[in-house]
This record gives C-alpha cells, sequence and structure tokens, in this order.
C-alpha cells in the first residue's frame, strides 16, 4: 500500500479552535524511511527519478485583517505573548507573502489533494501536535466556508504525535507532568539541517520537529 504522512502546524493568535491563523506549514514524511523521513526514499529501492518525485513541504502565512472581517478570535494574552518573542520568532510567521484566510484554507486542501493524486497514495495520515488545536483550527476552517474536510482527509487519517511521543517513551506520569519536553530529550534531535537555525512556533519548524521525533518514536517501535 502506497501510504504517506503529513504533519500541520499552525500558528495562531489564540488557543482556541476559532483563533485567528498566522502561518501554517505542512511537511510530508515517510514513517518507513530507514535514515532521514524528509526525503523520497532512503532505502535504495527507488530510481533515482522516482525518489527525486517528493513533494515540497507546504507553507502560507495569512493576511490576518481577514481574520478581523470574517470573526476570528485574537486572544489579548496571546497577542501579548507574541510581542515578548524574538524578533526573529515574530518575522518567521510574518514576513511571507500573506493571503485572505480562505485562500490559505484552500491551499492546504489542494495540497493535500494534489498530493493523493499526483503520488497515486492509497492512504495517507495527517499528524498534529494534540488532537485539541491544529486539527480543531483546520476542522473549524472547514466549517466556516462550507468545506466538507472528509472529502479531502477521512477523520481515521488523523494522529496525534504528542501521544506516540511519549507513550513511546514509557516516561512515568509524574515525570510527563512536570517535564512535557522530556520524551523529546530522550529521542536523537532533529537535525541542523532542517532546524536551519529557527525556533519554536515557526510552523514550518514545529512541523518538522514534530515530524522527526514522531519518526524516531515509531522506528523504536519496531526495534
Amino acid at each position: 500500500m502506497k501510504h504517506l504522512d503529513f504533519t500541520i502546524d499552525f500558528e495562531t493568535v489564540g488557543l482556541t479552535a476559532n483563533a485567528a491563523p498566522m502561518m501554517v506549514a505542512i511537511v510530508p514524511w515517510r514513517r518507513e524511511a530507514e535514515s532521514d523521513p524528509f526525503v523520497g526514499d532512503d532505502t535504495g529501492e527507488a530510481t533515482e527519478e522516482e525518489a527525486s518525485r517528493w513533494p515540497e513541504p507546504l507553507v502560507k502565512y495569512v493576511d490576518l485583517r481577514t481574520c478581523v472581517v470574517e470573526g476570528f478570535d485574537f486572544d489579548p494574552e496571546t497577542v501579548r505573548w507574541w510581542t515578548g518573542r524574538s524578533e526573529a520568532a515574530k518575522s518567521a510567521v510574518c514576513d511571507g507573502l500573506a493571503e485572505p484566510v480562505e485562500d490559505v484554507l484552500f491551499g492546504i486542501l489542494d495540497y493535500l489533494r494534489d498530493a493523493v493524486k499526483q503520488y497515486r497514495l492509497e492512504s495517507v495520515c495527517l499528524w498534529c501536535q494534540g488532537m485539541d488545536v491544529d486539527i480543531a483550527i483546520l476542522r473549524n476552517l472547514c466549517r466556516k466556508y462550507d468545506v466538507d474536510l472528509e472529502d479531502v482527509i477521512p477523520h481515521t487519517s488523523f494522529r496525534d504525535c504528542r501521544s506516540v511521543i511519549l507513550e513511546t517513551c514509557n516516561l512515568k506520569l509524574e515525570t510527563i507532568l512536570s517535564d512535557p519536553d522530556g520524551a523529546y530529550k530522550m529521542l536523537p534531535p532533529l537535525p541542523d539541517e532542517y532546524a536551519r537555525g529557527s525556533e519554536a512556533h515557526d510552523a514550518l519548524y514545529d512541523a518538522l520537529r514534530s515530524s522527526w521525533y514522531t519518526w524516531q518514536a515509531l522506528k523504536s517501535l519496531k526495534q
């Protein structure tokens, strides 16, 4: 079965499903990869041409003025939090070519549809950090613009990175509560070539990081 995994990450001005999105990234990756989940084929089984046919990550920026008009939430505490971030962090989510929020949604859906069609995928999984944030935001966007998300990707294909990583590392509950990032420290870190000097809350970096650690966790289950 031809399968591909994707991880989605939103950066928003709030923590609710109706929070105004600022940036979104989707990263494709292969759970069966041996040494690098972000390349088309690292097993040596594909031809060079086949291995080069690999979807690029999707990165889109949202024109927040359109979120105001469309009634999205702007949480004052989150806005203040963003103003306190470094200039590099703020530029990471604001320096791209911004599009209306509706166009960003249809860009996400087209990206997933096109990947399934172009790569003749028989199944996909859409991963995120916790099922109550990114997927909830995506569902809310679809409701606002009268789109049936099930037509693009079924709800049975949604997966939670955090749960897989934490459960795989088999940490005690008190350890998880005291140090939520402890499990990530037990796994090999995201290589510098993908980190690109970025930091948390850059949607592309976060999606790459979540994908990498989920892949590492799934690999450990096979061993």
